[in-house]
């Protein structure tokens, strides 16, 4: 009884302790990480305001088609709870892809990122949200 205890209250900080993981991951862009934060605190949205500000694709169908993925997970899984970083690829000159999993209650759902650096600053070109890792993985990370 004891040992379930235990395991019952370890479940219950989950969801605190990636929220922590969250502020601090390291090796990727802060533009991809406050969009997560945004995404945790205001929800898809917001998420898609932080990660296209000054983007090419700012408003476009595409980012309306990713936004939609972002609603369709929450109304699968539940709740967003946090991200595992997967993997980060650069490119020379200046441009990066990087891929999550994003945590929900119930399910998770894939990311990438493309990110070119404008200046000082990351700026995302294109991002892609899938629940099939094989449409926005590359065959190395499945």
């Amino acid at each position: 009884m004891r040992k379930l205890a235990l395991l019952l209250a370890a479940i219950a900080f989950l969801p605190v302790s990636l929220a922590a993981q969250d502020a601090s991951a390291p090796g990727l862009p802060g533009i991809v990480t406050a969009g997560l934060e945004s995404y945790r605190s205001a929800g898809p949205d917001a998420a898609m305001r932080a990660w296209l500000r000054g983007s090419p694709i700012e408003g476009s169908s595409e980012a309306g088609a990713q936004a939609h993925q972002l609603y369709s997970a929450q109304h699968i899984y539940g709740n967003y709870r946090g991200f595992e970083p997967i993997g980060v690829k650069s490119f020379p000159p200046g441009t990066r892809a990087v891929y999550l999993v994003l945590d929900y209650d119930t399910g998770p759902l894939f990311a990438r990122f493309l990110l070119y650096r404008s200046g000082a600053a990351w700026i995302v070109t294109s991002l892609a949200f899938n629940t099939d890792p094989d449409q926005v993985l590359p065959a190395d990370m499945q």
